[in-house]
Formats: structure tokens, C-alpha cells, sequence
């Protein structure tokens, strides 16, 4: 019989995705047959190259985990309209009998499908769709992921206990800055043991998980490459070229892993900016393209200069927004994710609360 995990959140943007794709490559490893499944997609793009909406984290998880089943099965209710529409449109028990379907055809020749949840554990609701919704179609065990932003996290998890009940196990928590690793181990481990949940692990804050790739910023931006990177580069801060040079200074070196920000024409600020060690890419805006010698010094110091049409205001907005989604995409993200997994979470527990035996696997 097919097992199912469905890996929830108590909030947005905690690393679901990420801890997917490693325990379904770690389990694979190991030799168990994976299948991964996102009944409600609520974070949609628009797929040029196959001209339909899809959900972004589920198109990329399934690429990564080589599953082989179609997307109209893996995720198979898109949220392409506005929410209050889609709810007036739908009806509860069409959406059940439409997931529990596709579901069923997932765990075919599976030993273990990984479920991915809603934005949060009550997203959907309203629908029929949330994640206590979703564990209980598909008699699915659960582990929680929470993102470690304050120590109210626990009041969270103890929230998300009350709705979940005996189905909450299993509890993972992640970006925790590593400082406060031994505290929160000593006394979060005890709260939720006391609450009837179990700690599997505490994967700490990842500078390169956090950031984005070069790379990533350019596919987002639809940027152009002035300047190609010898290799890829992770940016986490943004300095945004509005002061003069000498001022820059400064910001330049409390920076980390930068990118700067600027117009195409602003030579002066974008020559000092190449010096800055801090300094890992430039975006010019503006569609205003380098002085000859910003490129030659770029190129010397492989410093990559991507080009936009849209102005400073609008491509730093565009990239702030992406800064707080970043996704796990890349074979170096993906390696370190896979790392991090092995070493701070007892994957081991996962299998036995799955009940998966390997001395079995083929």
C-alpha cells in the first residue's frame, strides 16, 4: 500500500518546496519508488512553452524528482482566477471527487507519494482544500515545517495541534539562525514533546538557500547580460544607486553578496561599485547601456552587468519581490538543500513514522 506524507506549514514561504525535493531525492537514494502530488495549486504562472497556467513550485518539483505522471494529475485544481470567483464557481464535493481521482492515479507503482500543502495549513479552507482537508482524502501522515522567525513559532504549532489532533507528529524547523540553535533545541523539543509532537530536526539559516542566482534574477527580470558571470553567483543584499559615489562607499562595505541597482548612465557610482569586493552583480536600468569602460572592468573583476527596460523604482520592486520567494532551483541549491537534510533532521524517524520498510526495496 502507498504511503503519504503531507509536509504543511503554519506560514508562507517556510521552505516546503526545498525539504520536498530533498527527502524525495534522500528516499529515492534509498531506493523507495517517490511520487509527489500538490492538490491545490495557489501560486500560478503562465507556462509559455506549453501555453497554460500552472503552479510554479509544483512544475519545478516534479522536474527536479523526475516524476514521470501529468500535471493535470500532480496538481490538479490551479487557482487561475481570483479567489472570491473561484469560490462562488465551486463546488466542495466536485473538488474532493477531482483530487481524491487524481491522487489515485499518482500512488500508482509508489511506495511513498510526498504531498505538498496549501501557502499555509488553512489556505483553502473555504473550499475544501486545506491541509487538514487534504491529510484526512488522502490518509496522509503529516510533518509540519516552520519557518523559525520568532520564538512564537511554538503558539503556532500548538494552534496548528488543536486542529490537526493526533495526525501532528512530526515537526521540522527551519532558517533558524544558529546562535539560538541550542536554546530553542532544549526548550522548543520540550513544549512540543509535552503537546505530543516530536522535533526531527532544526536546519539552520542558509545564506545560499536565502539568496538568489545570478541567473535567477536575469530569468525573473527578463534581463539582458551586458556582462556574463563566469560562474553563477548567490546575491542576498540590494543597494539601490541613488547617492553619490563617495556616499556609496560606505554602503558598499557593510554590504554582503550584493547586487547594486542603478542607471545605465551612472558610471561614476558603478565604477567604485566594481572595486567593492561586497559587489557580486550589477542591474542597470533604464535600458541605458555601460560606458566601455564600466564593461571592461566588469569583465576583468567578473563582475556580471544585467540590463533592464523598466526604471530603478520598478526593477527594485520586481526584485524584492522574488528575494523573499527563493526557490530551490540549481543543481548547487539542490545539493546543499539534500545536504542540510541529511544532517539536521532524523530522516530516519520520517521512514519509521511512514512505516516504510528498505530491507524490501527492489
Amino acid at each position: 500500500m502507498t504511503k503519504a506524507l503531507l509536509v504543511s506549514s503554519i506560514e508562507g514561504y517556510s521552505g516546503k518546496s526545498g525539504i520536498i525535493i530533498a527527502l524525495g531525492l534522500l528516499l529515492k537514494k534509498r531506493g523507495f519508488k517517490v511520487g509527489y502530488f500538490k492538490p491545490f495549486g495557489a501560486r500560478t504562472a503562465y507556462l509559455e512553452s506549453e501555453d497554460r497556467v500552472i503552479d510554479e513550485d509544483a512544475y519545478s518539483t516534479a522536474e527536479v524528482l523526475g516524476v514521470h505522471d501529468s500535471m493535470d494529475d500532480i496538481c490538479p485544481v490551479i487557482l487561475d482566477m481570483p479567489y472570491i470567483e473561484f469560490i462562488s464557481q465551486s463546488e466542495a464535493e466536485d473538488i474532493k471527487g477531482r483530487v481524491k481521482r487524481a491522487f489515485s492515479r499518482v500512488c500508482e507503482g509508489k511506495d511513498v507519494v510526498l504531498i505538498e500543502g496549501s501557502i499555509n495549513y488553512i489556505t483553502g479552507r473555504t473550499v475544501g482544500l486545506c491541509d487538514v482537508s487534504v491529510a484526512e482524502m488522502c490518509n496522509a501522515e503529516l510533518l509540519m515545517v516552520a519557518k523559525y522567525t520568532s520564538d512564537f513559532v511554538l503558539d503556532g504549532l500548538l494552534a496548528a495541534k488543536e486542529v490537526f489532533g493526533e495526525r501532528l507528529r512530526m515537526v521540522i524547523f527551519n532558517q533558524l539562525g544558529g546562535y539560538k540553535r541550542a536554546y530553542v533545541q532544549s526548550v522548543a523539543e520540550k513544549v512540543l514533546k509535552s503537546n505530543g509532537m516530536e522535533l526531527l530536526g532544526i536546519i539552520p539559516r542558509d545564506t545560499m538557500l536565502g539568496g538568489l542566482l545570478v541567473s535567477e534574477i536575469a530569468e525573473a527580470l527578463n534581463a539582458e547580460y551586458i556582462v556574463e558571470p563566469k560562474r553563477d553567483r548567490i546575491v542576498e543584499e540590494i543597494i539601490i544607486g541613488a547617492m553619490s559615489p563617495q556616499a556609496a562607499v560606505e554602503h558598499f562595505k557593510e554590504a554582503k553578496n550584493a547586487i547594486l541597482v542603478t542607471g545605465g548612465d551612472r558610471a561614476d557610482l558603478q565604477v567604485v561599485a566594481l572595486e567593492m569586493p561586497s559587489i557580486r552583480c550589477m542591474l542597470l536600468t533604464g535600458n541605458v547601456k555601460p560606458a566601455d569602460i564600466v564593461v571592461e572592468r566588469a569583465e576583468e573583476n567578473d563582475v556580471p552587468i544585467l540590463l533592464v527596460e523598466d526604471d530603478t523604482l520598478k526593477a527594485v520592486a520586481k526584485l524584492e519581490d522574488i528575494m523573499g520567494k527563493a526557490r530551490i532551483k540549481g543543481e548547487l541549491k539542490i545539493r546543499k538543500m539534500k545536504s542540510l537534510l541529511e544532517n539536521y533532521v532524523n530522516v530516519d524517524r520520517i521512514i519509521e513514522e511512514l512505516g516504510l520498510v528498505e530491507e524490501e526495496q527492489g
